[in-house]
């Protein structure tokens, strides 16, 4: 009996009770189970049982169709033994009271001449669905055949006890359980019974379907096949499918709710819950709800909306109809995009825009949800963002996006057409330098933040510390680095202040806000907030002077963002990676021709160390003084931005010209002294030092460097101060100096100038003192090479491992010795701390 696989201990009790009416005793079996779980089955092994023990087996079924007919269900049962007296029981009930009794008491007589001949099994299949006649029967025969071998056994659902069934042995039917699933299925059992609940039928039909289709049981479960899901839906009926798919979309306590939306009668919502509770498996919910029609979602988001569910709830029934020009979704739509917006959740506003844009709409109404996406996906989908605004027709949020791209031209033509005054300072400020005059400050206070913000960047830009800072002061900065992620204007100043704060040397609340703001975004697809705050924070990094954060930084962002190419180029330069500072500056076409935005400013600046590191220094002060032509044409006078002058005006001095040098130098000088930031100061006076070969600049280069936050501007300061007292003859005094540089080069992870470090004291006759290394330095080759080599590996080994040549492995030691500051293998595994 493989339908019966699970159900031994079932069929024992059942055995039990036939062996029971064999010796006259009371035998009562009433089996109770949910819809399709076995009950028929079970009852059909039973008779078979029964057979097989010499028993003659009645057998009838129940049926909802067939409830109001009297004696329909005592007719199959009897059929077999005395057709005619049943007829005669079933016709002559009403008229004759006295020949129903006759009719009553002939049945009786033939049951228990039958009875004892042979012991009689009376087998009922859904006796809970028997006509009321036929159970009055069968409790009337009950009572009078005590005496003989007669069993029976009945099926009902959960929780219908019946009088004919008083005192009876009850069986509950649950699911299979792992093992019986195992017995049928195999080695998927697990997985199966996971989604079937251990439903025979549904074990059943996945048994089906697998022979049928050649696929597995488990990936049946997984991904159940359009015919699998036709047949469990047909299964269960349209009535219960329509309640099960309601139930999964409001939930299973409000039955009057269920019903709405299942378009049916309180009753049958409340008999179909019942039911669907005892079939609510994983199969079934997927099937149910592979099917779930359009106008079902429509029906239960408008019975949310008026029982004012959450927003959520509502929408996501929305966003899953068909369009069909209904005007109250449309109106919805759009109401829900906009509180989303208000909220900061440009992700939900979306969603809701792009099905809004699948309903019938007239050219006005497609033009302004165009608009609206856009400005919703400038936060989620930059790309996607600037197809729709441009579909839109325009608007501040365009220019932004295109003055994003650096296409400043359509940016200003674009900004033609509107009325916003704000927006042309916030792009110019950022594209092309300083703002002469701002407009009138506005009323609302989003936006008076963003009018400070671009006024302190600026007048930082200009050179003017002290109104820089003013405005600086009157920006609210709560909540900034949240509000950034789903608020363009937001976004903006929160660029504009964090790029104040970096030139005034507040380095610390510059990082605090953009870590703040990846923070917000850590949960949430925020593409454009999160590549500006990387980018931004790879800058603050290369200003301070941790190029392992700078590093670490970069290897986050697959998508750079403008603002940080140029420190991702600077950081490259000072770890000696000068070939992949090259690639880089390659890979975004900037090895040529540079842009005309301010934003590349820097980029030429980078270039221009790049090739001054790689000993092409006439093109590098070409770079130098092309970044200088650049920001003087827009007012850029802070040395703060990047110090071009000092940094041109030590090549010039290597090509001979100092006379151009030192103006640049004292040029420099005067503006940092005039903006007054440490860090600004220090690097002009580091510069002037070098120039005029004037060790007290110098040594006051050192001394204000030492109180900046910029710890790499500091050390090149402490190897130029060394220098210039070597060259004096000073060498006792330049080696103490050297080594501090030294020290602070690896600190910062600075290859380049650990290497200036060493080479100055070896000439001043010292040694260094070896510093911890710091293995973070190296690249994922360098330091699998390191390790191997430590562990005693050959070169050749090494390369083979790799499977690449010789020579690539001793590039990499080569590279390994010179970060970790080592002379050879036997240093490594201390450098590496992996001890001796």
């Amino acid at each position: 009996m493989q339908g019966c696989v699970g159900r031994e201990s079932e069929l024992a009790v059942v055995q039990q009770a036939l062996s029971d009416a064999l010796c006259r005793l009371p035998s009562v079996v009433c089996v109770a189970g949910g819809p399709r779980m076995g009950r028929t089955t079970l009852l059909e092994a039973c008779a078979e049982l029964a057979a097989t023990m010499g028993f003659t087996v009645l057998k009838a079924q129940g049926s909802a169709v067939e409830t109001d007919f009297p004696y329909e269900l005592a007719s199959q049962l009897f059929e077999p033994l005395a057709a005619d007296v049943v007829d005669r029981v079933a016709s002559c009930a009403d008229p004759d009271p006295r020949a129903h009794q006759a009719a009553l008491r002939e049945l009786y007589r033939q049951f228990r001449e039958l009875a004892e001949r042979t012991p009689v099994l009376v087998a009922v299949d859904n006796l809970d669905l028997a006509d009321r006649d036929s159970l009055r029967l069968l409790s009337y025969l009950r009572r009078r055949l005590t005496d003989l071998p007669v069993a029976m056994i009945a099926t009902t659902l959960p929780g219908r006890l019946l009088e004919c069934t008083v005192g009876a042995r009850r069986l509950t039917l649950g699911g299979l359980d792992v093992p019986a699933v195992r017995a049928l299925v195999g080695y998927e059992a697990a997985l199966c019974h996971e989604a079937t609940g251990g439903h025979p039928w549904l074990v059943t039909e996945l048994l089906r379907e697998s022979e049928l289709r050649g696929e597995s049981v488990g990936d049946l479960c997984r991904t159940p096949s359009a015919e699998l899901v036709s047949t469990v839906v047909t299964t269960l009926g349209p009535e219960l499918v329509a309640v099960g798919r309601a139930a999964e979309l409001v939930g299973r306590s409000d039955i009057p709710l269920v019903a709405a939306v299942a378009a049916v009668g309180h009753e049958a919502a409340s008999r179909g819950l019942l039911e669907f509770e005892t079939v609510a498996v994983p199969l079934v919910i997927a099937a149910v709800n592979a099917g779930t029609p359009s106008e079902m979602r429509l029906r239960a988001a408008r019975q949310l909306h008026q029982r004012r569910a959450p927003v959520d709830d509502v929408v996501e029934h929305l966003l899953a109809t068909d369009p069909v020009g209904d005007e109250w979704t449309c109106r919805l739509l759009a109401e829900f995009a906009a509180t989303a917006m208000t909220d900061g959740d440009p992700e939900r506003a979306a969603d809701c825009l792009r099905r809004l844009l699948a309903e019938p709409l007239t050219e006005d109404d497609r033009r302004r949800v165009f608009a609206q996406l856009g400005e919703a996906e400038v936060h989620t989908d930059p790309h996607a963002a600037l197809a729709h605004l441009t579909q839109a027709g325009g608007g501040v949020t365009l220019a932004y996006e295109l003055a994003e791209r650096g296409e400043l031209v359509d940016a200003a033509r674009v900004l033609a057409d509107t009325d916003d005054d704000l927006a042309p300072v916030s792009i110019a400020v950022e594209h092309a330098g300083t703002v002469d005059q701002m407009p009138p400050l506005p009323d609302t206070a989003r936006r008076q933040r963003l009018w400070h913000a671009v006024a302190a960047v600026s007048l930082a830009l200009s050179g003017d510390r002290l109104r820089a800072s003013a405005a600086l002061r009157r920006v609210s900065g709560r909540n900034l680095a949240v509000t950034a992620g789903s608020d363009l204007v937001d976004r903006r100043a929160f660029l504009h202040i964090v790029t104040a704060l970096s030139l005034m040397d507040d380095l610390d609340e510059a990082e605090r806000l953009c870590d703040n703001a990846l923070a917000a975004v850590a949960d949430r697809r925020r593409p454009a907030l999160s590549r500006l705050a990387l980018g931004l924070r790879t800058e603050l990094a290369l200003r301070r002077g941790d190029l392992r954060e700078a590093r670490r930084v970069t290897l986050l962002q697959n998508d750079p963002h403008v603002t940080a190419l140029a420190p991702m180029i600077g950081a490259l330069i000072d770890v000696n990676e000068t070939q992949s500072a090259a690639v880089l500056l390659s890979a975004h076409g900037l090895d040529g021709e540079v842009p005309g935005s301010a934003r590349y400013d820097e980029v030429l600046f980078q270039r221009g160390r790049l090739r001054a590191a790689t000993g092409d220094n006439a093109r590098a002060v070409n770079d130098l003084l092309e970044c200088g032509r650049r920001q003087d044409q827009r007012g850029v006078l802070n040395p703060a931005v990047c110090p071009w002058r000092s940094t041109a005006a030590r090549i010039l001095v290597e090509l001979g010209d100092r006379r151009r040098a030192v103006t640049l130098a004292e040029r420099e000088l005067h503006l940092a002294r005039h903006w007054g930031s440490a860090s600004a100061v220090g690097v002009a006076l580091r510069g002037a030092g070098v120039v005029t070969g004037n060790a007290e600049l110098l040594a006051e280069a050192v001394d204000t460097l030492r109180e900046s936050p910029t710890r790499l501007e500091y050390g090149r300061a402490l190897a130029d101060w060394g220098r210039c007292l070597r060259e004096s003859g000073d060498e006792l005094a330049a080696r103490s100096v050297l080594r501090m540089a030294h020290d602070m080069a690896m600190r910062c992870g600075s290859v380049a100038l650990m290497e200036t470090a060493s080479r100055e004291l070896r000439q001043a006759g010292g040694r260094r003192r070896f510093a911890a290394a710091d293995p973070a330095m190296l690249t994922e080759r360098e330091s699998f090479v390191a390790q191997r080599a430590a562990a005693g590996r050959t070169n050749k080994e090494i390369a083979g491992e790799l499977y690449v040549t010789t020579r690539s492995v001793e590039f990499a030691l080569t590279s390994v010795y010179r970060k970790l500051g080592v002379s050879g293998r036997r240093e490594l595994r201390g450098a590496l701390g992996l001890g001796n």
